[in-house]
């Protein structure tokens, strides 16, 4: 039963593995057709040019090819493979065979290297059928994981929407931590914002803004693990009590650290109380050291808090909130971060 999509076509049992076989030897394609032609769905063909319609309209799970082809070489093919239909396991064939050669074939992707003439024909059998399996495999595993994203996107979406997931995980435990704090619901939302104006007007742009963005929505995701009445207190806390609260930049930190996607937000989160003057928390961190994205979140995260209210106090106005960041530069705030927020915001 043929096979046909486009301009290309296999012969050989519908449900079958496609393998085609390039080689320009007339008799080196009959043998091989003879030997694969009742197990698999099969293509010969006599040149590489021959081999890129089916890379484009019915790629095979395994390639036979040979590497000295005449014009546009079995290397050459090779990496085109790779390109095109990158799931493709190639097995090369050759009468003039080198160490050198060998080693340059699996560098490339080829799944094994072979020599003319055959001595075992059933060994060549075998490979294919072992590279085939392989090549279904790594179908699989594609459908599996195009089927639990739900999406029929391209691969290379998939990572950024598991990123989003994570981030939709976190933000929701962010979520429940303002509903435990009525006085900062929405305070995470409102310094990402402030953050984002704020990391565009100082040149960040594409994945550079997304990473301050996230990491000021997250900023204060390890207050999940300060005592509520600590965090509700509406009198001054003691020393004790202090301590126990600037734990959170570690704690949240040390939640993001477990997810992969989103290292690059650990330090940025770990550090957005640090001061400009190396009297912050948790590492006494100054000026330079503090990476940039944080000290962006900390004239954000100040802001805000001065301007919402408190459990011991009630809000002050815009105005004297940038009074406070105008004193504040060059001590607790990096002085040209500072600067850029007072030319936004006053």
């Amino acid at each position: 039963m043929d096979q046909k999509s486009d301009s290309v076509q296999y012969k050989g049992n519908a449900g079958s593995y496609r393998v085609l076989v390039v080689d320009d030897e007339e008799v080196v394609r009959l043998v091989l057709g003879e030997l694969l032609q009742p197990e698999f769905l099969l293509a010969l063909l006599p040149d590489a040019e021959s081999a890129v319609p089916f890379l484009l309209h019915a790629p095979p799970h395994v390639i036979v090819l040979d590497k000295n082809l005449p014009g546009f070489s079995g290397l050459e093919l090779l990496q085109q493979v790779k390109a095109l239909s990158p799931l493709t396991e190639v097995i090369i064939i050759t009468g003039y065979a080198s160490l050198d050669s060998a080693l340059e074939a699996l560098r490339l992707g080829a799944y094994d290297y072979l020599l003319k003439p055959f001595d075992n024909l059933d060994i060549i059998l075998e490979k294919v059928r072992r590279a085939a399996e392989k090549a279904e495999l790594a179908h699989e595993r594609q459908s599996l994981l195009e089927q639990v994203l739900a999406s029929n996107r391209e691969l290379q979406l998939a990572h950024e929407m598991l990123k989003r997931s994570y981030l939709q995980t976190l933000s929701s435990m962010i979520s429940a931590l303002e509903a435990r704090d009525s006085y900062t619901r929405g305070h995470s939302d409102r310094v990402a914002a402030l953050s984002e104006k704020l990391g565009l007007a100082m040149g960040y742009q594409n994945e550079k803004l997304k990473t301050l963005v996230d990491a000021a929505r997250l900023h204060d995701l390890g207050k999940i693990g300060i005592r509520e009445e600590v965090l509700n207190k509406k009198s001054r806390l003691t020393d004790q009590e202090y301590e126990h609260i600037k734990r959170h930049p570690d704690i949240g930190a040390d939640i993001v650290a477990h997810i992969e996607a989103y290292q690059q937000l650990v330090p940025i989160i770990r550090h957005h109380h640090e001061r400009f003057d190396g009297l912050g928390y948790p590492q006494k961190l100054r000026g330079e050291q503090i990476p940039h994205a944080a000290r962006i979140i900390a004239v954000a995260d100040t802001y805000d808090a001065i301007t919402s209210t408190r459990p011991y106090r009630q809000p002050r106005t815009p105005g004297e909130s940038l009074k406070v960041i105008r004193e504040e530069a060059g001590r607790q705030f990096d002085p040209q971060v500072a600067a850029v927020f007072l030319r936004l915001f006053q």
